[in-house]
């Protein structure tokens, strides 16, 4: 695979510039679904159906966020415009999106607040989808596996940082009118972000494919591609088995911690846990992406997915606070190895011409992961019924079964086979016509 720019053009801080909309997007999808969201709810809903409307919002959400990927992904592929495939989305996305913060902020019924939900998703999505394939578009294929680090570092960011700004911020609300205040300045917070990053990365882009330009290469031709069914499927299933299992313990964490491990103040040892996690997946997507440079995505996709099934196991050993913390470091730097491997996996088995509809398929595996993880509660309950503190152990170890079985599901896929892209064509100054994808 070839790129407009070269190996050595590529650098970190300009994968860091690329993947700035997603740190945007990210933090304004999670400090709104984790803060924003539940506290509007608490003040529509109704004290005994709190959950049940949140329940609604999410599940809604969902359902819009994986139709919407996928089909704005299709229309991105096949756009034709001065300012190329993905800018005009990203930027359809940003505007959107602060349209959909400003209906968040009026929503004074709970009709308003989903169809003000329901519109912010189409939004984020109409850019989100676009930008996943970034990646694949411009970047070297020797540079793929560190580009992805950074992805999964920036949107982590993003994410963590605004969910604890959006909670430090709404926490000082003392009235009804000074909850008014303080909601809209989180909400303009977060447009502002996006304005900032979008455009950040739209001109990382917009380079990028001007480089391509000025070295003859067409980057608006696109053969016909398929989405290797037979392929993409193994991965796609090995994606939702490995994510259901990564987001089984930030679902049931706190009551694991209060039931089983028996500490004082689960909420505040899940925070604790939280920022050890965090830190040591931080630390490890980068080492990861660039091994995976030069091993391959595989080996390392598995070891990371073997060190989390590892230290799944071990959380059914704890007693203490200081050996949860301690598996938390285990598990969290094999959570940024898989992550940041997997990703540039998934950008390796794209296809060329229907890069941000693959990506769309991507995100709905990804998302029934976790849909499935949520599912499993009930099945928790109804076993610790009959035994108290045996549905984690189950849930638990069905994790570590989820994590061994979806690497292994990766071991078939040939990786290299699929790996091509058109831009190895001739420049154009040369070619008179466009000439045929070459593999590498």
């Amino acid at each position: 695979m070839t790129s407009p720019l070269t190996n050595l053009s590529w650098s970190n801080l300009r994968s860091i510039r690329l993947s700035a909309f997603g740190f945007g997007i990210t933090g304004l999808f999670l400090a709104a679904d984790t803060m924003i969201l539940p506290m509007l709810v608490l003040r529509i809903a109704p004290e005994e159906l709190k959950n049940t409307y949140l329940g609604i919002l999410g599940f809604a959400g969902l359902l819009v966020t994986a139709v919407a990927q996928i089909v704005v992904g299709g229309f991105s592929d096949h756009t034709h415009s001065s300012l190329g495939r993905r800018i005009p989305y990203l930027l359809a996305g940003c505007l959107l999106a602060c349209l959909g913060i400003v209906g968040l902020g009026m929503a004074g019924s709970y009709l308003s607040l989903l169809l003000a939900w329901l519109f912010l998703q189409i939004a984020i999505n109409v850019g989100y989808g676009p930008y996943q394939a970034l990646i694949r578009d411009l970047v070297p294929a020797k540079r793929i596996g560190v580009a992805s680090s950074m992805k999964v570092l920036v949107e982590s960011s993003g994410g963590v940082g605004f969910i604890a700004i959006s909670g430090t911020l709404l926490g000082h609300r003392a009235t009804q009118e000074g909850f008014s205040q303080w909601m809209w300045l989180t909400l303009g917070l977060l447009a502002a972000t996006m304005l900032v990053t979008t455009a950040i990365t739209v001109v990382t882009v917009h380079t990028g494919e001007m480089a391509g330009l000025k070295n003859g290469h067409r980057l608006q031709w696109h053969p016909p591609g398929s989405l290797r069914l037979p392929q993409i499927s193994w991965l796609l299933v090995s994606r939702m088995l490995m994510i259901t299992a990564i987001t089984v313990f930030q679902t049931y964490g706190l009551f694991f911690l209060r039931d089983v491990v028996g500490l004082e103040n689960p909420a505040q040892a899940l925070g604790h846990l939280v920022l050890a996690v965090g830190a040591a997946l931080v630390l490890a997507v980068y080492p990861a992406g660039w091994l995976s440079d030069r091993v391959g995505r595989k080996p390392v996709v598995m070891a990371g997915a073997l060190g989390t099934a590892l230290g799944t196991a071990a959380m059914l050993l704890v007693h203490t606070m200081t050996q949860v913390l301690l598996v938390g470091l285990l598990a969290g730097a094999s959570v940024g190895i898989l992550l940041s491997a997997g990703w540039a996996l998934v950008n390796d088995l794209g296809t060329t011409g229907k890069e941000a509809q693959y990506m769309g398929l991507v995100s709905l595996s990804t998302a029934a992961g976790a849909v499935l993880a949520k599912a499993l509660g009930p099945v928790v309950d109804l076993i610790n019924h009959a035994s108290p503190g045996s549905g984690y152990t189950i849930l638990l170890i069905l994790c570590g079964i989820f994590l061994l079985v979806g690497s292994g599901m990766l071991i078939p896929l040939n990786t290299r086979a699929l790996l091509w892209d058109p831009r190895a064509a001739e420049p154009a100054s040369q070619a008179g016509s466009p000439t045929t994808p070459q593999k590498v």
